[in-house]
């Protein structure tokens, strides 16, 4: 059974450096958390840290507990989704295979459910009693960054989706949609004057969330992909507020059950975002709550938001835009955008035949996500996540003139703070490839045979001291 707890012991277990827990009291809706969570990152060291002391909204000391950085490296990505080496190209390759190969749910009764320990219902629900943080110096409120789960009463399809959701009082939520699977869901119910049940999970194995930030075809079961992406089949309780209109991850650490509300919105925002920088303030979806389950001394996951965290949490959209960008052209050998520092650059290294390949491979990514707004396309001798050999090749294959391209007129992101207007933008492309049938230099090496020779055998020697 994946939970929580069983990647932490295998994170340990694996990279022990990757994770570090205090016992330090701390008020993370004073930003005491994030400031922590700051120092690492200036320090450019990214570990989960958990925090064990801690007191609530409503400033009373707490068992529960709150953990940042679950997805902040390649390291940490592999230990949940259970790859041996922390190499960006494999953790793709076994994100997008757990994905295309769902597993049924796994139905549990409450005795269970490790998060049916604790139950609090309609007026007993009380936000404050979570040590909810605040991240950044602009945000609107105390944020959670949950896994919201609903379940599409017509198909009974089950959506999950990756979330920003600002506390308003002790049974409310300020919830931000994109306009996706969980927005079209909504729009549907709220035509027909309906509220729509949803769960936030606000804890669980990283797989999970990262089950929830893929691009998930419509037609597919979000709950059985997160099997499929966990390696075994979700473990499902009834909730309590819908019983067995909505089912809610067993174990899970803390779950909110509450209503989408029709025909009512809140000022929600600003929020820190995957760019770097604060978002606007939005009107945005109004949520009430209408139960809480939670383990005894569950931890909530936190995103830290606008830092290398948030950014690293979307590997599995880049994992999904690897794979279709290969089926369209196939000479892609990898790509790099989370670990290449964007937030809205991609990298793209291919085994180039003939002249024109790049431009094609730069436009097609583009097409499949607005999130990409320059494109640099290297040789397949380059590593696209490794940039001093991305910036050497710009810098030694690239004439300004002709290799180039700025695209006017494009959709652009719109939290790019870049963009004078509210979503058109312009984009480039870098074509950063040595050309072909014309002579190059040469880049200087020793032969490549000695080097995996006689240069291996003793390098070798040297690895083991």
């Amino acid at each position: 059974m994946k939970d929580l707890n069983s990647f932490l012991e295998e994170l340990e277990a694996a990279f022990p450096d990757e994770i570090k827990r205090t016992d330090t009291l701390v008020a993370p809706h004073k930003y005491e958390a994030s400031a922590v969570m700051e120092l690492f990152e200036r320090d450019e060291r990214h570990p989960l840290v958990l925090f064990n002391n801690l007191v609530n909204l409503k400033q009373e000391n707490t068992a529960f507990k709150l953990l940042f950085n679950a997805f902040s490296n390649i390291e940490k990505m592999a230990v949940a989704l259970g790859v041996e080496q922390p190499v960006r190209k494999l953790i793709m390759e076994k994100y997008y295979q757990g994905s295309m190969n769902p597993k049924p749910v796994v139905r549990v009764n409450h005795t269970g459910a490790p998060v049916k320990e604790l139950v609090w219902r309609e007026q007993e629900v009380e936000l404050g009693v979570l040590p909810i943080p605040r991240i950044n110096e602009m945000d609107g409120g105390p944020y959670l960054t949950p896994i919201v789960v609903t379940r599409d009463g017509d198909s009974g399809r089950y959506n999950i989706s990756w979330n920003r959701a600002m506390v308003i009082d002790r049974n409310h939520l300020g919830l931000w949609m994109s306009p996706r699977h969980l927005w079209s869901t909504f729009s549907k119910y709220e035509q027909r004057g309906e509220a729509l049940p949803i769960a936030l999970v606000l804890g669980h194995h990283p797989a999970f969330f990262m089950a929830g930030a893929g691009l998930t075809k419509i037609s597919q079961d979000e709950y059985e992909v997160a099997g499929g992406v966990l390696g075994e089949g979700l473990r499902v309780v009834e909730s309590e507020a819908f019983g067995g209109e909505l089912l809610v991850p067993a174990d899970a650490e803390i779950i909110l059950e509450g209503l989408i509300l029709p025909e009512r919105r809140s000022v929600e925002g600003p929020f820190g975002e995957f760019t770097g920088y604060s978002g606007p303030q939005r009107i945005s979806w109004l949520v009430e709550i209408k139960a809480v389950t939670a383990r005894k001394g569950g931890a909530i996951i936190s995103v830290f938001g606008a830092h290398q965290e948030n950014l690293y949490a979307h590997m599995p959209i880049q994992a999904d835009i690897f794979h279709d960008l290969k089926n369209i052209m196939p000479a892609v050998k990898d790509i790099s955008w989370v670990d290449s520092g964007g937030p809205l650059n991609m990298v793209i290294s291919m085994d180039k035949k003939t002249e024109g390949e790049p431009v094609r491979a730069a436009m097609a990514a583009m097409s499949l996500s607005n999130f990409i707004k320059h494109v640099i396309v290297v040789d397949d001798d380059i590593d696209p996540g490794n940039l001093k050999q991305v910036m050497w090749a710009w810098s030694t294959r690239v004439q300004a003139d002709k290799d180039i391209n700025i695209i006017k007129r494009t959709q652009g992101q719109v939290l790019d703070p870049s963009l004078s207007e509210e979503i058109a933008g312009s984009a480039m492309i870098i074509n950063a490839t040595v050309p072909v049938g014309q002579p190059y230099a040469m880049k200087a090496q020793p032969p490549e045979s000695v080097i995996n020779s006689i240069g291996k055998e003793i390098f070798d020697q040297f690895k083991k001291y």
